[in-house]
């Protein structure tokens, strides 16, 4: 007999998967609240910031003496450069040069200036390097370096080095020679007319210097070494930040190198971020996974394939593992390829998902060996930002000058790892005020609060700044692209009479979303007489920073005072690095500013590991909550239950419906030796109807009242009948019993496989 213990006790199988997959839910509630603790939130602020353009001109070699596999490693690093140009706003031109044959010129356009707004300029691009070529003798096949340069001048003789890099990439493989070339007069001897291009390429140098062009020569092959460092000399000598090489001319043993010294090339001069440049070799028919890596600074990226035959396939898989789109967007980034179809394709991705990413390479079967290219390029568009405190000084006053830089959508850069290689620099200068610079430091010393991204220095106002000054911050370096930052300081006729500071809380401070930081400000008021401040909060980004009005508004005796207020984080704050200024200003005049000063904190959770334990026993709880509702439900339900028969050593059977109900109606034909179930209509009036509830079994019987009864358990009827109420979830041995009535035992067979005797299946 199945008793009532049994039947409260045994967890039936619908209830352990509805067990498993509540179970399942309070383990993601859990993952999802520890994720989310360091998960970074984009801040919504400076989403129009881009990373500023560039003008570049690249001088492709046509010479005879360039051997055709020479020419394709050309015109795949010109394709390369070009492509992988991180601004929509940038002209890329690419110039073939060779030398004057007196019917054709020395130089071919074969990409005029070209905006790359889009994929069909960058398209374009891919397309029109196929118009490099080896020039034969009757075309011109020497060297003329001084038509290439005077060529691209013509382009980049406009605008200022603010407004973008302006720059010329000189691939040659040899020495200038222009001793066959009418141009430089038809009756001079070879050695006249080279000393006559040498004296146009020193006048076309100046001219590059002077407009800010800087050049970067690329030599294979037998070239002359020190002429290619005069064209890098000669030029515009600017640079990405101190640690930055200033233009150089590179020589590569073989044109196989021409590539990665490119890059290495393109990277000081387009100040941007190159990976390693990975060489692996794909077999026919065979696919390859190269890694690259995008850093969490990076706004714009281009990762590169060179793969020399158009016919290999490319794909890119973002950190997540998903295979991401050519065109469109995702939470990976927005993604946009050009040169599918060509020897170069490159994949421009605006603000990438930071990690490790994949490049998947496959070749069709009848595709020979070829040796693949991968690299990838980046930059962070970003803004400088500057703050002076106080922000009106008087002379001989000190003052505190921070710098830090945000990148597009407001994100602060606080990682150290992140801002190793970046120049954080700053300079005062104004009316008779020579440029003086200012020396800043992030390393946790006075007057630097904490290592938290913030670069801090002092100064003092001079006896000569009585017309105000001006101070910029400017952020440089490999990978980043940052807008100086500008502070206009005017200057106060005497000391002011009420002064302020603050102690802050810093990055090492963490901050739940809802939660308060406290602070502290000191007022020294000289005034005389009682004065009224009050502290107020700006934040950069989303993040809901204020402080409580009952603490924001404080009067101050004369004298010292400090006073403590409250930094309060709104439940909407991001989690993630947070940054923004406590501003201290007279209550009467808030236009006056006392004080005011950057700080930076860690917004999230302290111990991300109770958010875990708190999911877990959420879904605990609701595990069991779902537990006790199924059970007070499945008590009441007749559903899969079997009612057996027995009469004279003859058992039949028949199961309840399949449907989820509380009652079940049959009837008994006891009219032969074999006793007889079948399903009643809900109209017929003599039947037997089986209830449930957590007690057990309520049988109430057409002639004689209710039964009560448990699982098992058999009840005499009379007249010989025995009714029994089994649950084939429960085995104990049992058999599984057949749908439907009136069928011998002697002629019965299971209608599906045997059921489990675990109850927990």
């Amino acid at each position: 007999m199945i008793g009532e213990a049994r039947n409260n006790a045994v967890v039936r199988p619908g209830l352990m998967r509805l067990a498993v997959l509540a179970f399942t839910g309070a383990l993601l509630i859990s993952m999802g609240c520890l994720v989310s603790a360091h998960a970074e939130q984009p801040n919504g602020q400076n989403l129009d910031i881009d990373v500023k353009p560039a003008q570049i001109v690249i001088l492709v070699d046509q010479s005879g003496s360039i051997r055709q596999e020479d020419m394709i490693r050309e015109q795949n690093a010109a394709s390369l450069l070009a492509q992988s140009e991180l601004s929509t706003r940038s002209t890329v031109s690419i110039v073939g040069f060779a030398s004057d044959s007196g019917s054709k010129p020395p130089v071919d356009v074969v990409c005029p200036p070209l905006l790359l707004t889009g994929a069909p300029e960058r398209e374009r691009i891919a397309q029109c390097i196929g118009g490099l070529r080896k020039r034969a003798a009757a075309e011109g096949h020497g060297t003329d370096h001084a038509e290439a340069l005077k060529q691209a001048m013509s382009y980049l003789g406009q605008g200022s080095p603010a407004d973008g890099p302006k720059l010329v990439f000189l691939l040659t493989d040899g020495v200038l020679d222009v001793s066959d070339s009418p141009r430089y007069g038809v009756d001079k001897t070879a050695q006249q007319r080279n000393d006559a291009a040498q004296q146009v390429i020193r006048q076309t140098l100046d001219v590059a210097r002077d407009k800010g062009v800087q050049i970067w020569p690329l030599g294979f092959g037998k070239v002359d070494k020190n002429a290619l460092d005069q064209f890098a000399a000669g030029g515009f000598q600017g640079s990405c930040g101190p640690s930055v090489p200033k233009p150089s001319a590179t020589v590569v043993s073989t044109s196989e190198d021409v590539t990665g010294a490119l890059l290495r090339s393109f990277s000081s001069g387009r100040c941007v971020g190159v990976g390693s440049v990975t060489n692996s070799q794909l077999g026919s028919g065979r696919d390859i996974e190269v890694p690259v890596t995008i850093p969490a600074i990076a706004t714009d990226g281009s990762i590169i394939v060179v793969k020399n035959d158009s016919r290999i396939s490319v794909e890119y898989i973002d950190p997540q593992g998903q295979p991401v789109s050519k065109s469109g967007e995702s939470a990976s980034g927005k993604f946009q390829a050009s040169g599918e179809n060509s020897a170069v394709e490159v994949l421009r991705v605006v603000n990438p998902a930071p990690g490790d990413w994949k490049v998947r390479v496959t070749s069709p079967p009848e595709v020979p060996p070829q040796n693949v290219l991968t690299a990838v390029t980046w930059q962070g568009a970003a803004q400088a930002v500057l703050h002076v405190d106080p922000p009106s000084p008087a002379v001989g006053q000190q003052v505190t000058v921070s710098l830090k830089v945000v990148l597009r959508g407001g994100k602060p850069v606080v990682r150290p790892e992140l801002l190793q290689g970046l120049s954080f620099t700053a300079e005062m200068a104004g009316e008779n005020v020579p440029a003086r610079p200012i020396t800043l430091q992030d390393n946790g010393q006075n007057p630097d609060d904490a290592a938290d991204g913030t670069f801090t220095g002092r100064l003092t106002i001079p006896a000569d700044a009585q017309q105000g000054v001006s101070l910029r911050g400017r952020v440089t370096g490999l990978g980043i692209s940052a807008a100086d930052a500008i502070a206009n300081v005017t200057i106060a006729p005497q000391l002011p009479t009420v002064l302020a500071t603050t102690t802050l809380p810093t990055l090492s401070s963490t901050v739940e979303p809802g939660d308060s930081l406290p602070a502290t400000a000191t007022i020294s008021n000289n005034s005389g007489q009682r004065q009224r401040i009050q502290i107020g909060v700006q934040a950069d980004g989303d993040a809901a920073i204020t402080v409580p009005a009952e603490k924001a508004v404080h009067e101050v005796d004369p004298g010292t005072t400090t006073v403590n207020f409250d930094m309060a984080f709104g439940s909407t704050s991001p989690e993630g690095a947070t940054t923004g200024v406590i501003r201290i200003v007279d209550a009467a005049d808030p236009s006056r500013i006392l004080h005011e000063k950057s700080f930076t904190v860690e917004v999230g959770y302290p111990f991300p590991w109770l958010r875990w334990i708190a999911g877990t026993a959420l879904g605990a709880g609701l595990i069991v909550f779902a537990l006790i509702l199924v059970a007070r439900r499945r008590d009441q339900e007749v559903e899969g239950l079997v009612v057996e028969a027995i009469r004279d050593g003859h058992r039949v059977s028949l199961q309840t419906a399949a449907q989820k109900a509380k009652q079940f109606r049959f009837t008994v034909d006891t009219s032969g030796p074999v006793p007889r179930l079948n399903i009643a209509e809900v109209t017929e009036p003599v039947a037997f109807v089986l209830t449930r509830s957590r007690k057990g079994l309520r049988l109430k019987t057409p002639f004689d009242g209710a039964r009560t009864m448990q699982l098992g358990q058999e009840v005499d009827l009379g007249d010989g009948l025995t009714i029994v109420v089994l649950d084939p979830a429960y085995g104990d041995g049992q058999e599984p019993v057949s749908v439907g009535g009136g069928t011998p035992d002697d002629l019965y067979s299971p209608p599906g496989p045997q059921q489990s005797q675990d109850p927990l299946l």
